[in-house]
């Protein structure tokens, strides 16, 4: 099942903030766990059991700080403050310095591949959007993975257009959540924060598609147009 998701009105959908205020809930609830176990790991002989815990707890603090920049974004949008900044961005560095950059390197150098190209490739974009859009599939796709497997993401050079693909094992079947809705459309695709990173790529003249094959694979592809 294939559809270009709609990147109209979504900020009249008042899903989206209840779906990252309930991922802010989770994350803070995880934190907590961790701390509590650590506690109770104190002074014990637990192995490696301490540091596990602070690993995990420092993979939620990251994903809390994304969420925090989800939340201002839409506050200025909702606020009609948001500006766009378009320029030219040389992809290849962009990205690069993306996977690299912190606290996220770690999170992304195993998830990304990106593919070289022999010439500069160029597009206008805003690159704060476009490292949101990023950031906002990977922590989607992490999010809905079968548990201990790391999304992946491809980012490759086309002629007229620069594609990220994104796949992931669903944790779950199509059937629930991922249930039929009375549109008869798959209800992945009308996840609020899909429609939200559908409008970031629009905002760049881009595309936004998923793919929702037999059982539980995901496949999605954004592509937003460039020059060499």
């Amino acid at each position: 099942m294939k559809s270009s998701v709609s990147a109209q009105n979504f900020l009249d959908d008042s899903r989206l903030i209840e779906d990252i205020f309930h991922e802010l809930k989770s994350i803070v609830a995880s934190i907590l766990s961790s701390v509590e176990l650590i506690v109770l790991y104190d002074g014990k002989a637990m192995g490696n059991k301490i540091t596990r815990q602070a690993e995990s707890i420092k993979s939620q603090v990251i994903e809390l700080d994304f969420q925090l920049q989800n939340i201002r974004i839409i506050q200025h949008m909702l606020g009609k403050t948001f500006q766009l900044k378009r320029k030219m961005t040389n992809l290849l560095f962009f990205l690069g310095q993306l996977v690299r950059e912190e606290p996220y390197n770690n999170l992304l150098s195993p998830a990304v591949e990106l593919q070289h190209s022999k010439i500069p490739v160029e597009a206008n974009i805003d690159e704060s959007v476009m490292r949101q859009l990023i950031l906002n599939l990977f922590f989607w796709m992490k999010r809905h993975s079968t548990t201990h497997q790391i999304p992946k993401m491809v980012f490759s050079f086309e002629p007229g257009y620069f594609e990220i693909k994104g796949t992931f094992y669903a944790n779950y079947i199509f059937s629930s959540p991922f249930k039929s809705s009375e549109k008869g459309d798959n209800e992945i695709f009308h996840q609020p924060i899909c429609h939200m990173m559908s409008y970031f790529a629009a905002l760049q003249d881009g595309t936004f598609e998923i793919v929702a094959e037999p059982e539980k694979n995901v496949v999605v592809l954004v592509r937003i147009p460039c020059k060499a």
